[in-house]
């Protein structure tokens, strides 16, 4: 993205977040189609196309970031960090809504392969992936930050050193340790 394009998003995010719907919504036209695009990759990733499209969710985060927030963004990387939360939350708060014996759910439990974390892996399993990243947040908090933008924000790994102030050489060492620690840690 041009710079000038860039800080003009960066503008307009932090207008639409501060309460101006036209900017907000203008802002939103300019990410909608990367939103939409890591959506699908989550929806792909869990085989969930059949009950929640990859618009209904980038609505949802829409709805999220822009219900009476006053964040200031930085740049577009920290807008797609927020989104990546915001998704996260989304996609665990909807599993578990599902998993609820009010629905009749229970987790199904997968084996995961040394692609742990690969944008095609299938039946990704959101509570216990967010249970691990809370345990590895407790023993590396930048590491499992690392595994949320790039796994969840879709970010690479030239963006997540960008957005932390880090070299990329760190951010990828951070990644092999992250998925050691999940690959361990998920069942």
């Amino acid at each position: 993205m041009h710079t000038n394009t860039a800080s003009n998003l960066t503008e307009l995010l932090n207008l639409g977040l501060g309460g101006d719907r036209e900017a907000g919504e203008r802002a939103f036209t300019l990410v909608y189609d990367e939103l939409r695009r890591r959506a699908a990759q989550q929806l792909n990733a869990r085989g969930d196309h059949a009950t929640l499209t990859p618009t209904a969710l980038v609505n949802e985060i829409y709805i999220r970031l822009s219900s009476g927030s006053t964040l200031a963004l930085n740049d577009r990387a920290h807008f797609f960090a927020l989104s990546a939360r915001a998704m996260r939350t989304l996609l665990i708060d909807r599993q578990r809504l599902r998993a609820s014996e009010k629905h009749g759910g229970s987790l199904q439990r997968i084996e995961l392969d040394e692609n742990l974390l690969d944008e095609t892996q299938r039946g990704i399993n959101y509570l216990d992936l967010d249970k691990a990243l809370v345990e590895l947040a407790a023993v590396d908090e930048r590491a499992a930050r690392v595994v949320e933008l790039h796994f969840f924000a879709g970010l690479n790994f030239m963006e997540i050193a960008e957005l932390l102030a880090l070299s990329d050489k760190t951010v990828r060492r951070d990644w092999i340790s992250a998925r050691a620690f999940l690959l361990q840690a998920l069942p």
